[in-house]
């Protein structure tokens, strides 16, 4: 169990809880600089790439494990749970996305614990593992972004342009990933 892989998973699972609703919800807002902005964004970022690290360092050095198996999709939701609850509590982001975005996650979740009850298990598809990507980029996109002032900033359109091609890209591979796991169970 103790291995570098799940040690990564260990870190994501215990840090993102813990750290992410300080920092977007109590210290940003004070401390509203673009440095600030920009080292969170940075730092969930640092926290997404364990998710690639660790599947990556399993698979490579045969170190799947039945824990690494159960706790790295675990993770993963607490990542991106966190982070959109956080930024929701800021109103950095439409409650709507945060619903969509939660739901997919929790009836992917549901559909995995029923397979598992059959002794069937659901892989992640490559489709979830682009929606992924498009989330993490997304949310460290409106993380970095500061909450005042930014309209008179001109990359600003550029900035809200990606986010919104991100967000968009996210939505639609979150509803599609969705509807292919639903098609597999």
């Amino acid at each position: 169990m103790f291995n570098l892989p799940n040690l990564l998973t260990i870190t994501r699972l215990a840090l993102a809880p813990l750290t992410l609703p300080i920092l977007l919800v109590y210290y940003l807002p004070v401390h509203d600089s673009g440095w600030a902005y920009l080292l969170s964004s940075g730092y969930f970022l640092a926290l997404a790439a364990t998710d690639y690290l660790d599947g990556h360092l399993a698979r490579k050095y045969q170190l799947v494990s039945q824990f690494g198996r159960l706790c790295d999709p675990i993770a993963d939701k607490f990542l991106v749970t966190t982070a959109l609850i956080s930024l929701l509590a800021v109103q950095k982001i439409w409650f709507g996305w945060v619903l969509i975005l939660l739901c997919r996650e929790l009836f992917i979740m549901s559909l995995r614990l029923f397979a598992s009850t059959a002794g069937q298990e659901i892989q992640v598809s490559e489709w979830g593992k682009l929606k992924t990507t498009c989330q993490y980029l997304w949310l460290a996109l409106v993380i970095a972004r500061p909450v005042t002032g930014w309209e008179v900033v001109s990359a600003g359109w550029l900035w809200q342009g990606l986010e919104l091609a991100l967000l968009g890209l996210a939505a639609g591979l979150t509803i599609f990933s969705a509807y292919g796991y639903a098609r597999e169970f």
